[in-house]
């Protein structure tokens, strides 16, 4: 609490504690002391207002670094998951160039094949 909160927290509790001695002993009360009670209650009212304000944004935040914690850990899930995808996609790409490579492979031996079979047709029908 700052120094001149405290001071007119001090200054009304000792006013108000004055105005009630004068009310014990009879005494009637003017406007001005009125005033100074409601004027001390509003204050104890402001009071307990900004501490419970205070009160809950303690727990707003406590919640906001909770939501962000858990954010962060899905971030860090989903983080693990997308390189356990890039894992998965790099090891498909090397199957589908091993395949690549044994089509070609392949298609190398039937166009061998192919010129045998052309070469050896052209020679059964010529001879």
């Amino acid at each position: 609490m700052p120094v001149e909160e405290t001071v007119l927290s001090t200054v009304l509790e000792e006013v108000s504690r004055r105005i009630l001695e004068k009310l014990e002993k009879g005494k009637r009360l003017g406007a001005e002391d009125i005033l100074l009670l409601y004027l001390d209650m509003t204050h104890k009212e402001i009071r307990e207002m900004r501490r419970d304000f205070r009160e809950e944004l303690r727990e707003v935040k406590r919640e906001v670094m909770d939501s962000v914690d858990r954010l962060a850990r899905r971030v860090d899930e989903l983080g693990k998951r997308i390189d356990s995808i890039g894992s998965r996609i790099d090891e498909l790409n090397k199957r589908i160039d091993d395949v690549a490579k044994r089509i070609d492979e392949t298609n190398k031996r039937i166009d061998e094949l192919y010129k045998l079979y052309a070469g050896l047709g052209s020679r059964a029908s010529t001879g």
